[in-house]
């Protein structure tokens, strides 16, 4: 009884040894080789670690208050600074980092980050970093993680608020490249992540936003693209016509959808996006130079995206569109509104399949014209026509006239004192050269004022005398008394500086002209 007593005691007093050993010399040990390493391999900063548990048992380590403090090198700022609470490591295999050199982690997890960095980024492709030994760690959890990243460079920042990164099964084997490709299966969450473009004219925003990889679906509250400026000082900034745009897209649900496969090669496929309510508003100023540019049809948009692209449905269920546009030679800008926007897309995608196999985009949508009008439109295109041919039928229901002053009198420079459109219908066939197509906008009573461009003014001698000799040109119904029914001809050339907007609106309007024209003889350009 006696020897088993001593054992146990000898055995005890070795267990204390080993724990003061652990406690006064491996411990402390640890901790100062971790922070001599890291400076090693970090110039930027210092760490300072505060506490560490080592647990021979449980195969766990656990670091606690790590301090991150910044330093000059060279004159230039590379800074990381702040803290993280506790990084713990549990279930490490000692037996292959002591004799095999190779890393197994069962889990590591970071936990209540709080870091702030500034450095340079050069735009540069960097040296990849290659991996010295064997890793595999099942499961990595970053918890409670606050995140800003600035560019000395540039005006460029990143932020990362209350974030969650759960990323399962990575594994390099030795002198593997360590890149993000590798990781095929995360979780995600974050209260906000936040980004200042390198020319600081604008701030996106995404809250609120999840991504589960069981289910394969994004989610987020709210996705905003706000201007640091405002309509006439953003425009200032730039040499040439510029749109400003202030978006704002709620309640966003993306499906079937790779997070890993969009991060490691760009490639977004999805079975269907939801974006419950839109609100997007666009100023542009056209007193300013006018960059001749050729720009990409909006096909070409979709086939020049770097990775795969396919999406199968996306359904805009709410929104608004406003554009503003000051026009060259007026004293204030002009407005239309589209309101009560429901919009359907279908086969968005640049999947070479559909070289050879037909396939066709399509946008169906409706919406209320200033408010008022009850407008209808579908466009359809064949995905990899040769000539980027696309197809447009639309109608618009009855409203006032003078419900487009907003836009008439600041942009063209009459405005509609009367008259009253009955319905509208339109369609028309464009490709990369012309569009051709017919209207029928049915019409009566309408009569238009002209304004002089410098005072707005619509009641002296000569803006009387060309508002009489205008509506002389313009009927001022469609069909005329005891008539049918006059047929607008659209014909426009394109125009390679624009984009798909104005060319289906300039298209529409030469067909609107040639209803309203006493002569339409005359091709509108």
């Amino acid at each position: 009884m006696k020897k088993i007593l001593k054992f146990i005691a000898g055995v005890a007093i070795l267990g204390l040894v080993i724990m003061l050993l652990i406690n006064a010399v491996i411990e402390p040990w640890v901790g100062k080789k971790i922070e001599t390493e890291f400076e090693k391999t970090n110039s930027g900063c210092s760490i300072e670690i505060e506490k560490i548990n080592l647990s021979l048992i449980s195969s766990g380590l656990e670091l606690k208050n790590i301090t991150f403090k910044p330093k000059l090198v060279d004159g230039e700022m590379r800074v990381l600074s702040g803290d993280i609470a506790s990084i713990k490591l549990k279930g490490i295999n000692f037996f292959k980092i002591l004799f095999e050199k190779d890393i197994e982690i069962r889990e590591l997890n970071i936990s209540k980050s709080n870091l702030t960095g500034s450095f340079p980024f050069s735009g540069k492709e960097s040296q990849p970093i290659v991996s010295p030994v064997k890793i595999r760690i099942d499961e990595l959890i970053f918890e409670k993680t606050d995140l800003t990243i600035t560019n000395t460079s540039n005006a460029q920042a990143f932020t990362v608020k209350k974030g969650f990164l759960k990323v399962y099964e990575i594994q390099f084997n030795k002198s593997d490249t360590l890149s993000g490709s590798v990781i095929s299966h995360f979780d995600f969450d974050a209260t906000e992540i936040s980004m200042v473009s390198t020319d600081s004219m604008y701030s996106f925003k995404a809250l609120n936003i999840q991504y589960s990889a069981t289910s394969n679906t994004l989610m987020m509250d709210s996705f905003m693209i706000n201007p640091n400026f405002e309509d006439y000082d953003f425009t200032s900034r730039r040499e040439f016509q510029t749109d400003r745009i202030e978006a704002d897209f709620s309640n966003i649900f993306v499906y079937h959808f790779s997070a890993a496969d969009y991060f490691g090669s760009q490639r977004f496929v999805s079975s269907y996006i939801e974006i419950r309510k839109m609100d997007l508003s666009i100023f542009r100023d056209n007193r300013k130079k006018f960059k001749h540019v050729v720009k990409p049809t909006f096909q070409e948009v979709f086939y020049n995206y770097p990775g795969l692209l396919n999406i199968d449905s996306l359904n805009v269920l709410s929104g608004n569109i406003t554009y503003t546009e000051h026009a060259e030679k007026a004293n204030e800008p002009g407005m239309i509104s589209f309101n009560e926007i429901e919009a359907k897309f279908s086969k968005i995608s640049n999947d070479t399949i559909y070289k050879t196999d037909t396939a066709f985009l399509e946008l169906h949508t409706k919406a209320k014209l200033m408010g008022k009008g009850d407008l209808a439109i579908s466009l359809k295109s064949r995905i990899f026509d040769a000539n980027n041919t696309f197809s447009v039928d639309g109608t618009l229901s009855g409203m006032e006239a003078s419900d487009l002053n907003l836009m008439l009198e600041k942009n063209a420079f009459v405005y509609a004192t009367s008259g009253k459109i009955d319905a509208m219908s339109f369609n028309f066939t464009a490709n990369n050269s012309k569009a051709t197509g017919q209207t029928t906008l049915l019409y009566h009573d309408l009569y238009l004022a002209v304004k002089n461009k410098r005072t707005d003014d619509t009641t002296a001698f000569v803006q009387r005398l060309v508002s009489i000799i205008a509506n002389i040109k313009v009927l001022d119904s469609n069909p005329l008394p005891g008539d049918t029914a006059r047929v607008g001809i659209v014909e426009y050339q394109r125009d390679p500086e624009r984009f798909l907007f104005n060319y289906c609106f300039k298209s529409i309007m030469t067909g609107i002209k040639s209803n309203l024209d006493r002569n339409p003889g005359r091709k509108q350009k």
